[in-house]
Order: C-alpha cells, then sequence, then structure tokens
C-alpha cells in the first residue's frame, strides 16, 4: 500500500507537469497536438521582437515567435524562430519575415509577406527579412529634418536680427535722413515724368492715330502689292543671275588694259613726245602761225602800197596804173589769194 500510494504521488506530479506544460504551450498559442512549421530569420536588430510575439498573414495570426536569440557564430545577427499552426500552409521559399509595430504603445509582431516564386519552402527553411519601421520611428524621420531645417532658420533670423541692429546702430544710421529724402524725390520725380508723359500722349493722341493709320495703310499697301514685289524680286534675281553668268573677269581685264594704253598714250602726250605731245608741249606752231599772219600783213600791206611789185594786171577793172591799192581792192585781192590756195590744196 505504502508502494503504490508513492507511485500515485509520482504518477500524479508528471500528469500534472505535462498538465502544466501543454496548457502553458497552448496559452503561448502553441498546440504540441497539431503539426506545425518551424522558420528562422536573422535579423541585424531585434527592433524589440520578443518571443511570444505574434506571426500576422493578411490581418490573421497564423502562430507565434518562438524564440528569440543571438547567432551562434558570434556575428551578433539576431536569429529569430517561428512556429506557424497551419502546416498545409503554402509558404514560397522568397517570402519575407517583416517585423512591424502591431500597435502604438510599441509592441512588436512579425508580418508574413507571401512571395511570388512557384518554388515552395519547405519546414525549418531560413526565410529572408526585413524591418518596417513603427510609427515612432517614421515621426522621428519625418521631425529630425525638420528639427535641423527650424534650427537653421532660427540662425539664420538671429544672424538677420544681428545685421539689422548693426545698420540701425548710431553709426550707420546718420544719413539715413539723407537716403529717404533722396529717395522720396526722386519718387516725385517719376511721378512727375509720370503724369508729363501721360499729358503729351494725350495732346498728341491725333497724331498717334493718324501715324498708326499710316503704318496700317503701308502694311496694306505691302500686302496688296505682294505679287508685284514678288515679281520685281524675281527679276533682280533674274539680273543678278543674267550678271553672274557674264564673264566679267574677262570683260574688267579688257577694260583694264585698254584704260592702261589711254594712260601710256596721255603719258606720252605729257611727256612731249609724237607731234600731239609735241603740238601741245611746245609753242613753235604756234608761233610759226603767228609769224606767218605778220608775215602775210606785211605783204599785203606792202602789195597795198606797191602794187606794181607784184602784179602786172589791172584789179577789178582798175583804171590808174599808180597810186596804192583801195581797201576793198586789197580785200578783192585776199580773196584771190585764198582761192588760189585753195585750188592748190
Amino acid at each position: 500500500m505504502k508502494i503504490r500510494r508513492e507511485f500515485l504521488i509520482g504518477v500524479l506530479v508528471v500528469v500534472s507537469i505535462v498538465l502544466m506544460y501543454f496548457g502553458l504551450s497552448y496559452l503561448k498559442g502553441v498546440n504540441l497536438l497539431q503539426k506545425q512549421l518551424k522558420f528562422y530569420g536573422v535579423y541585424d536588430n531585434a527592433a524589440g521582437l520578443q518571443a511570444s510575439n505574434p506571426v500576422i498573414l493578411n490581418g490573421y495570426k497564423i502562430g507565434i515567435v518562438k524564440a528569440v536569440h543571438l547567432h551562434e557564430n558570434g556575428s551578433g545577427k539576431i536569429v529569430v524562430e517561428v512556429l506557424l499552426r497551419d502546416a498545409n500552409l503554402q509558404i514560397p521559399d522568397d517570402t519575407q519575415l517583416e517585423i512591424y509595430d502591431a500597435d502604438l504603445f510599441g509592441g512588436k509582431a512579425i508580418q508574413l509577406i507571401l512571395g511570388s516564386n512557384t518554388l515552395l519552402a519547405e519546414d525549418r527553411d531560413t526565410l529572408q527579412t526585413s524591418i518596417s519601421l513603427g510609427l515612432a520611428e517614421s515621426v522621428k524621420q519625418e521631425i529630425e529634418p525638420l528639427k535641423q531645417k527650424t534650427t537653421q532658420l532660427f540662425a539664420s533670423v538671429d544672424s538677420l536680427m544681428t545685421n539689422i541692429r548693426k545698420v540701425l546702430s548710431s553709426e550707420q544710421t546718420e544719413d539715413l535722413g539723407e537716403i529717404f529724402s533722396s529717395l522720396k524725390n526722386t519718387m516725385n520725380n517719376l511721378e512727375r515724368t509720370s503724369s508729363e508723359l501721360n499729358g503729351a500722349l494725350s495732346s498728341n493722341k491725333g497724331k498717334l492715330s493718324a501715324i498708326f493709320s499710316n503704318v496700317e495703310s503701308i502694311s496694306a499697301n505691302l500686302k496688296n502689292n505682294n505679287e508685284a514685289l514678288t515679281h520685281a524680286i524675281q527679276n533682280v534675281s533674274l539680273i543678278t543671275d543674267s550678271l553672274a553668268k557674264l564673264n566679267l573677269t574677262t570683260t574688267l581685264s579688257k577694260v583694264n588694259n585698254a584704260l592702261a594704253g589711254v594712260n601710256e598714250i596721255t603719258n606720252e602726250i605729257n611727256a612731249g613726245h609724237g607731234s600731239l605731245g609735241k603740238l601741245i608741249k611746245t609753242d613753235s606752231l604756234h608761233t610759226e602761225v603767228m609769224s606767218a599772219s605778220h608775215s602775210l600783213d606785211l605783204l599785203l600791206n606792202d602789195m597795198r602800197v606797191n602794187p606794181k611789185r607784184y602784179l602786172s594786171f589791172s584789179v577789178i577793172g582798175r583804171k590808174s596804173e599808180e597810186g596804192e591799192l583801195s581797201k576793198r581792192e586789197l580785200e578783192q585781192l585776199r580773196l584771190e589769194i585764198d582761192n588760189y590756195l585753195k585750188s592748190k590744196r
């Protein structure tokens, strides 16, 4: 009886321990009587993940985090062991185990992000991992740049106030009155100029209208005579084409040669070479002509005074044989001499 009682007590203790283990596992979400899938994930940072945190798929809890511990190789990485209750769940091998905030109080969970590969992961495989920023981290990342910009803004405002303080100091504001006075005068001048310009435009409104009318008329005439202008431009183009086709080089060369010859002849004449040059450069012909004219006058005068020396015939029925020739007779004699000379040419 004594041995039997001790045996019963031992059996009762063992059963109690087993029931307690099963109960605690069940409370943790682990059903030891059901086949489960186990996967591993390796993280650089656990982000506050703890054992018994839920594993979520599409908003539904399908498992728990079984354990969280350091990697055995001493690298400092975190190994997470995940248990999935449904052994029939098909998990692609590119599925991710993402740590995220399950609530506003910083509770962590793992979200199962199914992949797209047709190859399925097997039990105890290591899946890909990622960490989603929580609300606090997101707010911190959003506030940090704003904080930096605010700090820079305050620094800029402080620098601006310092500069304004320097500008408005007693040493720097001595000429501000003159500056504002000059600015006021400038504005008054601008206003006066604007008023005068408005007056000028108002007084010459009719002239401006006439000018614009003339411009419009000119543009209308150009538009109406567009075809004629086009023909004129075409004619000019034809003329330029014709000039381009002419052998202007040869023509200009001939003109240059002719001008060179004329220049050479002119130089010869100016140098006094040749008959024409001697005629222009010397006075011998003029002198001889004047001498011949003078000699002819002397001869005619002598013939008038002593006609018997030269003529043995009666001139125009002259009766007297002696005495001087009259002026009329002398003119008739001159004509007779000219006719004789002409007949001898």
